[in-house]
């Protein structure tokens, strides 16, 4: 009796480091006997295709046309509904590698979840091969390295651990860099090469959080500053456009130098920014902050949501103790 094939995936249209995951996690339970392919739903980010082209590297198949009911998946760099394509089948989820605090990891119920707060999934891939002395090839090691490197903005991330730079000092053995490759990776993301608005949506994120819901849009690119002065008031429009299309409640976009090393937010109402400046601690002027170091949206996300469901519950108490006054007035 032949194995089931064993489909290994992300959030559709991913990024690098899901796109890098995927086929090297392919690879290592290939190597282990195992019935498996890397496909993904979508198109991978610019940046994934950099990184194909540099080494020469195929693309994964497309996952909506040769997924069906008897396969297997396997979610990597993805734990939550939101973002994976809707031809997914949750039952059919074997096993999810994230490394997410914010995830929805309970609603796979047959997988086995491995949630580990480290810089990049790429780094949890990595370290199977490691700890397992399995042979990688140089193109998986190129991918995951680059994904490691793009995740933690070169180790200047505050997401960024230790294990994420032992995984990297191993996998740069493994293959040939090339001289300021990540500086021309970190370029080549910077280019769209498509309407804002739609490089806005292919990585745009949402959570809710009891009743709210936030959108945030999260660019990666050099030269920050000219790209805000070029683009302030398109930029404006698209957030007040994808806020009002998607019924949001806050929203805002985090622009990152990746070679600066600084956070810019920028938000378009009073709603948000009063949320980020209490979540952060940050101040805005014209609808604009300025913060040096850098914050992924991964690490905003859970400091927004205590303060979103800290003063929601400020608020219950306080409408409850209000109607008790009323209630004790009225005696």
């Amino acid at each position: 009796m032949s194995q089931s094939r064993i489909i290994i995936t992300g959030y559709s249209n991913p990024d690098l480091d899901g796109t890098a995951s995927a086929i090297a996690y392919a690879e290592l339970l290939k190597k282990q006997g195992k019935n498996t392919t890397a496909a993904l739903f979508g198109i991978p980010h610019r940046e994934a295709e950099f990184v194909f082209k540099t080494f020469n590297i195929d693309k994964p198949a497309q996952a909506e046309n040769i997924l069906n009911q008897e396969d297997k998946l396997i979610l990597v760099d993805a734990s939550d509904l939101r973002g994976i394509s809707n031809l997914i089948d949750l039952k059919q989820v074997i096993e999810v590698i994230d490394h997410r605090k914010v995830n929805q990891a309970d609603k796979f119920p047959n997988a086995k979840i491995q949630i580990e707060l480290v810089g990049s999934c790429a780094t949890l891939i990595a370290e199977k091969f490691f700890t397992k002395k399995i042979i990688i090839t140089s193109s998986s090691a190129a991918l995951l390295y680059s994904a490691i490197i793009s995740n933690t903005v070169n180790f200047q991330a505050n997401v960024t651990t230790e294990r994420d730079k032992k995984m990297c000092n191993w996998l740069v053995g493994q293959f040939d860099l090339p001289k300021d490759y990540v500086h021309k990776m970190f370029v080549a993301k910077s280019v769209f090469g498509k309407p804002l608005k739609k490089v806005f949506s292919d990585d745009f994120a949402t959570f809710e959080f009891r009743s709210k819901l936030l959108g945030i849009a999260q660019l990666e690119i050099v030269n920050t500053d000219d790209f805000i002065n070029k683009n302030k008031d398109e930029i404006q429009k698209i957030l007040t456009e994808i806020k009002e299309e998607r019924n949001l409640d806050l929203i805002f976009l985090s622009v990152i130098n990746l070679e600066k090393i600084k956070n810019t937010f920028i938000v378009i109402d009073e709603s948000s920014k009063k949320l980020l400046e209490q979540a952060l601690n940050v101040r805005f002027e014209n609808n604009i902050s300025h913060q040096e170091g850098i914050m992924m949206r991964k690490t905003i996300v859970p400091m927004v949501k205590e303060l979103l469901i800290s003063n929601m519950h400020n608020y219950a108490k306080e409408t409850v103790n209000k109607q008790q006054l009323k209630d004790d007035v009225s005696k």
